[in-house]
């Protein structure tokens, strides 16, 4: 852990020393630390995506022979072996969860006291933003990974739309959480959000080359 926060300090400090910008620091490092995990991100959703396939297969198996019982155990036992390797793709997310939850620590723990010109009504990033432009912008950028599922070109297979409720609350909650926050945090929020926006559409460019979109 202590590897992770030393490398991403280091990285953070030669991004202001290069911007002099510690708002734009963020935004770098904060790139700079998806892409490294991109590949990952990328294995964790063709995992969730062949699970969704993985459950349709198996009601189908479970209702062409639902009235053969041993034929059923033995088709079963069967697509639980052809597809136990696509599983185990998704234990590699659990690989994203230091290098994220230090990032997430080096922002809050930064020592300096200053500002951005991107924020320019706040003097400090370690502030909360009075104005709560910073949490709107932020629950704005959550819904927009939402939009996808409604795109006929970008839409996967088996993938549900998300309710509005669940949008709601998705946007409720975004606000809550950057209501208070730090302007830094703020900052690593909707890069995070914006960044997700795009790799997701990315992943769907590449599932629609293997077939996987509508």
């Amino acid at each position: 852990m202590n590897i992770i926060s030393n490398l991403l300090n280091v990285s953070l400090n030669y991004f202001f020393n290069i911007t002099g910008d510690l708002g734009i620091a963020i935004i770098l490092l904060t790139i700079l630390v998806k892409l490294i995990l991109m590949p990952i991100s990328f294995k964790q959703k063709l995992s969730m995506y062949s699970q969704q396939e993985f459950s349709k297969g198996l009601e189908e198996i479970k209702e062409k022979y639902k009235s053969n019982k041993e034929k059923l155990e033995i088709e079963t036992q069967k697509y639980f072996k052809q597809n136990a390797r696509g599983m185990i793709g998704i234990l590699s997310s659990l690989l994203q969860i230091p290098i994220v939850f230090n990032l997430y620590r080096v922002i809050l723990n930064m020592p300096m006291q200053v500002g951005t010109a991107l924020i320019p009504w706040v003097v400090s990033l370690k502030m909360s933003d009075s104005l709560f432009i910073v949490p709107a912008i932020y629950a704005v950028s959550m819904l927009s990974p939402n939009i996808l599922p409604y795109i006929p070109f970008l839409r996967l297979k088996a993938q549900a739309k998300l309710s509005k409720t669940n949008i709601i609350i998705t946007t409720i909650i975004s606000g809550l959480v950057t209501f208070k926050a730090p302007i830094a945090l703020g900052i690593y929020f909707i890069t995070t959000s914006l960044f997700s926006f795009v790799e997701e559409v990315a992943f769907r460019l590449y599932a629609k080359r293997r077939g996987l979109v509508v």
